[in-house]
């Protein structure tokens, strides 16, 4: 594959979708965009490469190129657990993930969302990505799939723009056979769960897939661990979905 592929990172906190991808691809990612305080040291302990802040104020004319964009847009205004605003919520940022697909035109992107937008919002997303020249497949993959002692079930999406020959350019098949560089859950020791009766961040941490102290070694208060794990995505459930998606091309 050569020089190793770029990546820019939208709202996902540096989590378990990045960790997937880069491991799939071969890739690394040079710079993020997250406002969320405490997502942010995550981003600056775990990265420690330039963080975009707010995506509403970014200038994509000034940002370095990329290969791949990854994005998790917040699943609020489309969880059955929330509102399901959708477009109405506040927090409905796709019109700004739209524009930065738009300006770097990435030959990938990779989005993840609950499993709600695939009836509130997603004919919109599907819609924009046509109006700027990127074809989409999608996948529902649960985490339970992949050892983890939950279903939390999530929509994955992989966009690419119409004329990208990815079957010849981008040794999808050969990527795809690579076995999963993530410990398989179900053979992981599971820490603690309680302490005291309260369940505890490093648990959480475990179920999540992420590697031991991730997030739970950071100077944050218990309830802001909770916060970004319970945000993030299993790593080993994103690497699966990209082999699903990203293996069944016709050469």
């Amino acid at each position: 594959m050569g020089q190793r592929l770029k990546i820019g990172s939208l709202c996902t906190g540096y989590g378990g979708l990045d960790m997937a991808v880069e491991a799939f691809f071969n890739a690394e990612t040079v710079w993020t965009s997250d406002y969320d305080k405490y997502a942010s040291i995550v981003i600056e302990q775990r990265l420690n490469k330039p963080n975009l802040g707010d995506i509403k104020q970014i200038k994509w004319d000034e940002v370095e190129p990329i290969d791949i964009l990854t994005a998790g847009y917040p699943c609020q205004p489309f969880s059955i657990a929330g509102n399901r605003k959708g477009e109405d919520d506040p927090r409905h940022i796709w019109p700004y993930i739209k524009e930065a697909i738009s300006m770097l035109r990435p030959k990938f992107v990779i989005l993840e969302n609950v499993k709600g937008h695939l009836s509130l919002g997603f004919d919109k997303v599907l819609n924009d990505l046509t109006s700027i020249g990127y074809d989409a497949r999608w996948h529902i993959v649960r985490a339970a799939e992949q050892g983890a002692p939950h279903h939390r079930r999530r929509l994955f999406v992989v966009a690419y723009p119409f004329d990208n020959e990815w079957a010849s350019n981008w040794e999808m098949p050969q990527l795809g056979r690579r076995p999963s560089p993530f410990p398989d859950m179900h053979l992981q020791e599971p820490p603690a769960a309680l302490d005291q009766g309260k369940l505890r961040p490093e648990y959480a941490e475990y179920m999540m897939g992420l590697p031991a102290g991730w997030v739970t070694a950071l100077d944050l208060s218990r309830a802001q661990k909770f916060k970004i794990i319970g945000n993030g995505v299993v790593p080993q459930q994103a690497y699966y979905a990209l082999q699903q998606l990203l293996t069944s091309v016709d050469n």
